[in-house]
């Protein structure tokens, strides 16, 4: 467990790969930590992880991984970058019957301070699926105007159509899912019990080992059902 720490990679954002933090144990929290870079910031590789209260900086795929993780309350803070197109994750299940899964909850997609999230000049997508199966839930989150009306974006040489995306009761300026992609694998949730298997106490079964750490910790969702 790691509690108000940075994590910082200052390579910038005009090189390459730069990992502020690998992480593969199983069964880890990050709390109230900092995640600052650009290309790829924060590589959760592998195992079952919880983020809660985080702000995790970037440009490009700068949340990516294999893991199986729940970002809770999380700040994601997008950096201009000389592409001007931003990727906050790029989750990468190679498989369907791979366990790895990003799921991002009551968090706030916005940009870094000091950069205007209305500049026309920047384009943010909520992923891009880095393997054919990526598989990410965006659930009960604030999606900034910097957020792209399509929502995601394609990966090179990748069957997008593959990769699982969802989306469940966000809000803000771009939460009207009006102009998303066509795949056959995204998703507008509208009924709770479809969004279930998604939220911590199940898909981490974040009851058995988060509790007695004393991180807060919401085990369903943030707001009440309304189904």
């Amino acid at each position: 467990m790691a509690q108000d720490i940075t994590f910082e990679n200052s390579a910038g954002s005009d090189r390459s790969q730069a990992v502020a933090l690998s992480c593969s144990a199983n069964h880890t929290i990050f709390y109230r930590c900092r995640f600052n870079g650009y290309h790829d910031t924060l590589y959760a590789k592998q195992g079952t992880q919880f983020y809660r209260e985080c702000d995790i900086y970037g440009t490009v795929d700068f949340i990516f991984g294999f893991a199986t993780s729940v970002f809770q309350k999380c700040n994601l803070y997008a950096h201009t970058s000389d592409s001007k197109t931003v990727t906050y994750t790029a989750q990468g299940r190679q498989s369907l019957d791979q366990k790895s899964v990003f799921t991002l909850q009551g968090c706030n997609f916005t940009t870094a301070p000091g950069v205007d999230s209305t500049e026309s000049a920047i384009s943010a997508f909520l992923g891009r699926p880095w393997f054919p199966y990526s598989t990410v839930m965006v659930m009960e989150s604030y999606l900034d105007w910097i957020i792209s009306p399509s929502g995601w974006e394609d990966w090179p040489n990748t069957p997008d159509k593959n990769a699982v995306y969802l989306e469940f009761r966000n809000w803000g300026p771009r939460a009207d899912t009006s102009e998303r992609v066509q795949w056959s694998g995204f998703k507008v949730i509208r009924d709770s019990r479809e969004a279930w298997p998604y939220i911590a106490s199940q898909l981490i079964q974040g009851d058995e080992w988060i509790p007695d750490t004393g991180v807060p910790y919401e085990a369903g969702f943030l707001f009440s059902p309304l189904d």
